[in-house]
C-alpha cells in the first residue's frame, strides 16, 4: 500500500502533494528519493519513511 505525503517546497513555500507507491523489503527506512516538484519544476529529496526534506529538522 501506498503512501501520501505533503511536504512544503523550500522554492515557493507552497504545500505540495505527492504519493509514494509501496517500499521493497530490501529498501531502508532512511532512505532520500527524488521528487520532482509541480510549483518549482524542480527536483527535492524527501525521505520516505518521514516524509522531510533532506536538511530540514524532523516535525
Amino acid at each position: 500500500m501506498g503512501r501520501h505525503i505533503v511536504f512544503k517546497c523550500p522554492q515557493t513555500g507552497m504545500n505540495v502533494q505527492h504519493w509514494f507507491e509501496s517500499a521493497d523489503a530490501s529498501e531502508t527506512s532512511h532512505t532520500h528519493v527524488s521528487v520532482p516538484c509541480p510549483a518549482c519544476t524542480k527536483l527535492h529529496l524527501i525521505n520516505r519513511s518521514t516524509g522531510t526534506l533532506l536538511g530540514e529538522k524532523n516535525r
